[in-house]
């Protein structure tokens, strides 16, 4: 699918695609078991290049970009592999500048100088998200809460954005990580790099207002998640066919090209209508909502289709490789981990899809 983007919007995929050029396999690799799971430098320039603030309104001081331009960038950091949390960085900080008064810690967040990440998982296989389990006690805009969050980007993070069911409904508070009553269990994910356990003992949060006419502040972090992720599925999925068809054309067996075979193109065309599939539908629900408004149908649909997808895809290109795709030298196995890894997060496939027929009110 050929996207119509004006010039800025074209300017901005190319800068992305420099800065991502940096990154790739090999830098992905060496942050694999490493104390670090990225490279805080690499965060601030991404902040300089105003990327974290790209979704955060000018009055704020952030970019007031749409989420075309945030799937546009992310889209590119797929592609490389890249280890820094630049989309969690950029709806957190969306998250905190879409408030009313935003909180004192916005401006370095928009700059990398600090990590806001959101924590809004429980369990592994998806939950309502409106519903958490996790509970915000006290009044006015300081509260406490007592729960636990999995599956959150915590290295280097120096605080969190957690969903509470409040004494009215789900709130978004912002707890510190050296709060008192916050720990961290880490865990190692599939790709080598790590992600954590948050547990919360009547710890101290600020609460997080949403944005005037967004449904309330956790719907919209979520379905921003949901948004960033498929996108940066979807460059994890484009790299992945690339390298794949590149192989396929230099690859030869029984003294021909084994893109000659039709067997493999039949696969090879596979891939292309899967990635292309996902492309048009990320885009389409890019270009037709509001950061701080997304349609919860249509995230959990983008998400859903390319979690999915994005497994068939690696999971293709690494038996088109053969016998070298299943070792750990090739680069290919790399973006099949990535995509389990970012597929899993805030619910995979067959949890989006349940939560799509939920909110659809469809039935057997």
């Amino acid at each position: 699918m050929e996207l119509n983007l004006t010039s800025e919007q074209g300017l901005l995929r190319d800068s992305a695609a420099k800065f991502i050029g940096a990154a790739g396999p090999k830098i992905a690799r060496k942050f694999r078991d490493s104390d670090h799971s990225f490279a805080p430098q690499r965060l601030r320039e991404a902040g300089e290049l105003g990327w974290l603030g790209i979704l955060v309104p000018e009055s704020a001081g952030g970019l007031g970009l749409g989420l075309t331009e945030l799937a546009l960038v992310l889209e590119q950091a797929g592609r490389g592999l890249v280890c820094e949390p630049i989309g969690l960085a950029a709806i957190s900080a969306a998250a905190l500048g879409f408030a009313p008064k935003p909180l004192p810690l916005l401006s370095r967040v928009m700059t990398g100088d600090a990590l806001v990440v959101p924590a809004l998982q429980e369990r592994a296989h998806g939950d309502d998200p409106l519903e958490p389990s996790t509970e915000a006690t006290g009044t006015g805009t300081t509260l406490q809460l007592t729960g636990q969050k999995m599956f959150v980007c915590a290295d280097g993070a120096d605080g969190f954005l957690v969903s509470a069911s409040g004494r009215d409904g789900p709130v978004l508070c912002f707890v510190a990580r050296d709060a008192l009553g916050c720990t961290l269990q880490p865990a190692e994910t599939v790709d080598g790099r790590r992600l954590a356990a948050l547990y919360l003992d009547q710890t101290p949060a600020d609460l997080v207002s949403p944005y005037p006419s967004s449904r309330d502040a956790v719907d919209a972090l979520y379905n921003l998640s949901l948004v960033a992720l498929s996108a940066e599925l979807l460059g994890v999925m484009e790299e992945a066919q690339r390298i794949t068809l590149d192989y396929l054309r230099i690859r030869k067996q029984f003294g021909k090209l084994i893109g000659s075979f039709q067997a493999l193109q039949h696969q090879a065309a596979n891939i292309y209508l899967r990635t292309e599939a996902v492309r048009s539908l990320i885009f389409q629900v890019a270009g037709n909502n509001e950061p701080w408004r997304i349609d919860p149908a249509m995230a959990a649909a983008a998400k859903a289709k390319a979690s999915e997808d994005a497994l068939f895809v690696t999971e293709a290109c690494i038996q088109l490789h053969g016998a070298i795709g299943f070792t750990d030298e090739h680069d290919i196995g790399l973006y099949l981990k990535r995509a389990m890894l970012l597929s899993s997060l805030m619910g995979n496939a067959a949890a989006q899809r349940r939560r799509y027929v939920a909110i659809a009110g469809l039935t057997a």
